[in-house]
């Protein structure tokens, strides 16, 4: 039979609670003990009882939730590790997230992991045990995967299958462009493709000047031979220029200039900081095409002045120069397109992060998949000495 507490007995117990409360206010406030024992006629042992009793219960209140939210906390962080390191959630397939909890069984509990992906652990175990035996080939897959989401997610998303088997054999790791291409099919990572674009013909009449380049695009030496273009990028409302100058032995952007015109002095200023930076090479040739900013009288005094040759592609034959368009390519797809510049500071940093990336860490297929950087270095640690 259910116990009921009688109206009385609840008020008697209420009032006691009061009472209490009341004398220890009391005595808090500076009553002397004495005081109060005689004006209630309680004993003295009975108030320092109710005295030690509440400031146990006022001691205890601050740990439990101090212990409370740093439980809480703890489950968090585990959740939000278990997220991070399986890389799906509960609205993920099913078969996704049970392959998660088999691969981090080790680093989380199974409790955990099955109550964060939310799968009853029945169905867990289900097929933990009918699951079948991983093939050698399975195992490496699951280890290459997040090595090719590394390179992928670190080249900004500009990396094929080619360029990330490259990077991978750089690191030891012996694997085919077909499976790389198979794997980042698995694991939905695919290069961000762009429209063709439809570029207007120029009508303006050229003269003639000389190809002394004529396509040999292989040197053995940097300082050699340098190629140069321009091209535009729209920051805002308006455009803006980018001249750029790459050594051929290493493919390396050495130099560029960022300008609101498209005139002789951008050339001129981004050629004297370039020739000033690599100790002005002497006997260089100087490829671009024959823009009225190439062909300036000032841009080629000052060629002579530096004991430069001069040489032009022919008028309309952009494969004359095919290095500089094949970098304006790269990075009008890898980088122009992807982004929205408002300022001409955010563009002026995004080039030079992307030249940075070029030169650093971007692979070469020319180059037998080395970075500029590391064909320059290569070259100059070889001749050391010499």
């Amino acid at each position: 039979v259910e116990a009921k507490l009688h109206p009385c007995a609840f008020l008697n117990f209420y009032l006691t609670l009061t009472f209490k409360a009341n004398i220890i206010h009391q005595y808090k406030l500076g009553t002397f003990s004495t005081q109060l024992c005689e004006q209630f006629g309680i004993a003295r042992s009975t108030l320092f009882y109710w005295l030690k009793q509440e400031t146990a219960d006022s001691a205890e209140t601050v740990p439990r939730k101090q212990y409370l939210l740093q439980k809480e906390f703890e489950r968090l962080q585990t959740e939000n590790a278990i997220f991070h390191s399986c890389g799906c959630s509960p609205s993920s397939p099913l078969d996704v997230r049970i392959d998660a909890i088999l691969t981090h069984q080790g680093k989380f509990s199974i409790h955990t992991l099955c109550r964060v992906l939310q799968v009853n652990r029945s169905t867990y175990y289900y097929h933990a045990l009918h699951a079948p035996v991983q093939t050698q080939l399975q195992i490496e897959d699951n280890q290459l995967k997040p090595l090719i989401q590394e390179v992928f997610e670190k080249s900004c998303q500009r990396f094929g299958a080619r360029r990330i088997r490259a990077k991978l054999m750089q690191r030891g790791y012996a694997i085919s462009e077909r499976r790389v291409h198979r794997l980042m099919k698995e694991l939905g990572l695919s290069v961000k493709r762009n429209h063709p674009r439809i570029n207007s013909a120029n009508d303006r009449q050229y003269r003639y000047y000389p190809n002394k380049l004529k396509r040999h695009f292989l040197t053995d030496a940097p300082n050699k031979v340098w190629v140069s273009d321009i091209t535009y990028a729209k920051v805002g409302l308006e455009f803006f220029y980018l001249c750029v100058i790459i050594d051929l032995y290493s493919r390396k952007v050495i130099g560029y200039g960022i300008s609101e015109y498209i005139d002789a002095d951008l050339v001129i200023q981004t050629f004297q900081t370039t020739f000033d930076r690599r100790d002005q090479p002497w006997g260089l040739l100087f490829h671009s095409d024959q823009g009225t900013q190439y062909t300036s009288a000032a841009f080629r005094q000052l060629l002579k002045q530096c004991g430069v040759q001069q040489s032009f592609s022919a008028p309309g034959t952009p494969y004359d120069n095919a290095v500089a368009e094949s970098f304006f390519a790269s990075i009008k797809k890898e980088d122009f397109r992807q982004n929205y510049y408002k300022t001409v500071e955010e563009f002026r940093i995004a080039v030079d992060n992307y030249i940075q990336f070029y030169n650093d860490y971007r692979p070469h297929q020319r180059l037998g998949f080395l970075t500029p950087n590391q064909a320059e270095k290569e070259f100059y640690d070889s001749t050391e000495g010499q």
